[in-house]
């Protein structure tokens, strides 16, 4: 990953894409092993799944049960986005005030 500037400062791209990949990895691995645990109970409880409120009975119950997994990747996309957008949209503003600059250490 490429951390891109002009005249010494970042560009909006590159903090966004810093942020919500960072985002997208670190909430990953704490919830992706959640959301496994929690399916893997749920299968193991015995007690069929429910579908507005109905029991799910034979494969489709399996099928209901591990559909909170599924959407573990889309869950964490959207809330990587939405992060990485406020965080821009902050720094932006920060940077607005005060130039925000980028230096070698």
């Amino acid at each position: 990953m490429e951390l891109r500037t002009t005249g010494g400062r970042l560009k909006p791209g590159g903090a966004f894409k810093l942020v919500a990949m960072g985002y997208f990895l670190g909430a990953g691995v704490i919830v992706l092993p959640l959301f496994a645990l929690v399916t893997m109970i749920s299968l193991a409880s015995g007690v069929p799944p429910t579908l507005n409120g109905e029991p799910v009975e034979g494969s489709g119950g399996i099928v209901v049960a591990i559909l909170p997994l599924m959407m573990v990747p889309l869950i964490l996309a959207i809330q990587a986005v939405m992060l990485g957008g406020l965080a821009v949209l902050g720094l932006w503003l920060y940077g607005k005030r005060k130039p925000i600059r980028i230096v070698e250490g």
